[in-house]
């Protein structure tokens, strides 16, 4: 994420959550940019009938992936794995 020590340390976790997300979005559209390249080239290469689709060179999954939710169990386990406390 290109941060300091200093930036991580002091930054509010929205914050963080935030450049978490400015990275990944960086990321992919970087990736976005090499697969639409190598389609081209391929496509250039072989010809774009014998390459087909950009999906059929370099797939990409869904982004619909979702969490499982978070119960009073799942919750506790986690507390308990870190060894973290919580006083009620």
């Amino acid at each position: 994420m290109g941060w300091s020590a200093y930036e991580y340390y002091t930054s509010l976790p929205v914050e963080f959550y935030a450049a978490c997300e400015g990275y990944n979005e960086r990321v992919k559209e970087q990736m976005m940019i090499t697969r639409y390249s190598t389609y081209i080239i391929a496509s250039s290469m072989a010809g774009s009938k014998a390459v087909g689709s950009i999906d059929k060179i370099w797939p990409i999954e869904s982004e619909s992936k979702s969490l499982p939710a978070m119960t009073k169990e799942r919750y506790e386990a986690i507390l308990k794995r870190h060894k973290i406390k919580i006083k009620k």
